[in-house]
């Protein structure tokens, strides 16, 4: 199989690294073009949230230690390998099928993890980094994960990051309708935790984004109001909860504009959540009295609360990642005999096309239903003739000794597999072999 897994996330590598890890879409792509010609590597996808950035990589020809070292130099983190985590093979399989099914997420349950999956892996397949093995295996991974949800509870009641933020808030306040809101940001996870603080009774929310119209969008679809980005330091101090999801690459809020809103408030307390990667506020907030101040590895203490809820049907989701995880296997496996199979079958195409040629050649003119009739006729038998061996020898991919089989069928029919004699092949028999 050959394939490996080098991810990060939240599971073992703090929060600064993965900040220096949030790669967006452009990026992802550019990594993946510097890293396929240095390695070998056939196939990339690269997934990057906010809690995880994960390598998929079919059949690097460098170490993973090499690898990691170049990683380490392009992001300038020396301490890159000492937070990692390494898979091969069936074990990597079984992790990207976790992750799209949400049981490895903070979250268990929440369902913003498998688009993320999808939109990372249509991006590299757009790009051209996805071949045979990516295209069986992530949408298996995708198929499971619509498994888990439909046959299990595991969504029920799902939680995402922006539902812990709100949780957590309204655990602090109790009553969230007295509260008024300012949200910072307006893309998805924005989006996901307007709707927890509407569904907890929040009624005085104020929006603001980079871009106005964003902003304006979401405050019109959740009756909020909407404030320049430019102006929303100036309304600060009215706010007693601030949540922050943007894509800043700095702080957006540092101490000195808290403590300016905190004079405004006369005392009175403000609650802040962080929700972004990287993280949009200072984390030296915290030193402020009056200031409580939570991001996206705090809510982990939230998270836990509802595990204990959730075991039983991660037990369940668990078997039938078993199963999903076997039927991959038994393809994977089935791969390794394709390219004999296809050698031999050229080659016998080869053979029935030199005989085709000479046959035309014998018998003269010949009209097109006689000379399909007579490609018909080869494609037909050479079916015939194959059809046992290839049955057999896909029968025989799970054995540990497939090798000598392929071995000797090599030998007897002198194969190839690693050479295709379709260039020689005629059209009319090339035709046969691609039906």
């Amino acid at each position: 199989m050959n394939f490996l897994l080098l991810g990060w996330s939240f599971r073992n590598t703090p929060l600064e690294i993965r900040e220096r890890l949030a790669l967006n879409g452009e990026e992802q792509l550019e990594l993946a073009g510097h890293l396929e010609p240095r390695f070998g590597i056939r196939e990339t996808v690269v997934l990057s949230t906010c809690n995880r950035t994960e390598l998929y990589l079919v059949q690097p020809k460098g170490t993973a230690e090499e690898l990691l070292e170049v990683l380490s130099r392009r992001w300038g983190i020396p301490e890159l390998s000492e937070t990692h985590y390494k898979l091969r093979d069936l074990e990597a399989v079984r992790h990207l099928f976790r992750v799209a099914s949400s049981l490895d997420s903070m979250v268990v349950g929440e369902p913003q993890i498998l688009g993320q999956l999808k939109e990372a892996y249509e991006r590299f397949d757009e790009a051209g980094f996805c071949g045979r093995f990516l295209h069986a295996l992530f949408p298996r991974a995708f198929s499971t994960a619509k498994r888990v949800r439909t046959e299990t509870s595991i969504g029920d009641n799902a939680v995402s990051i922006s539902y812990a933020a709100v949780e957590l808030a309204r655990r602090i306040f109790e009553d969230l309708s007295e509260q008024k809101v300012l949200v910072i940001g307006a893309g998805e996870m924005a989006e996901l935790a307007i709707r927890h603080l509407l569904r907890n009774g929040i009624s005085r929310l104020k929006i603001t984004n980079r871009t106005f119209s964003q902003a304006a969008r979401l405050a019109e679809e959740f009756q909020g109001s909407v404030i320049p980005f430019e102006q929303f330091h100036q309304e600060l101090h009215e706010a007693d909860i601030v949540i922050t999801s943007t894509g800043a690459q700095n702080f957006i809020l540092v101490p000195d504009q808290i403590r300016e809103s905190l004079l405004k408030r006369r005392g009175r307390a403000m609650f802040f959540i962080d929700i972004a990667v990287p993280r949009d506020i200072d984390p030296e907030i915290n030193k402020l009295p009056g200031v409580f101040s939570y991001d996206i590895d705090d809510l982990q203490t939230v998270v836990e609360l509802n595990r204990e809820e959730r075991e039983e049907q991660s037990r369940l989701s668990e078997k039938i990642l078993d199963s999903e995880l076997q039927r991959m296997e038994r393809w994977s496996m089935t791969q390794s005999v394709v390219p004999t199979v296809r050698s031999l079958r050229e080659d016998f195409l080869h053979a029935g096309s030199a005989e085709l040629e000479k046959t035309f050649a014998r018998l003269g003119p010949l009209t097109d239903r006689q000379r399909r009739e007579v490609e018909k006729m080869i494609h037909t038998l050479i079916n015939k003739l194959l059809h046992k061996p290839s049955t057999l020898l896909k029968g025989l991919s799970h054995r540990e000794d497939v090798h000598l089989y392929l071995e000797t069928l090599s030998e007897l029919f002198d194969l190839d597999p690693n050479h295709s004699k379709q260039e020689s092949i005629s059209q009319p028999a090339l035709k046969l072999l691609k039906k």
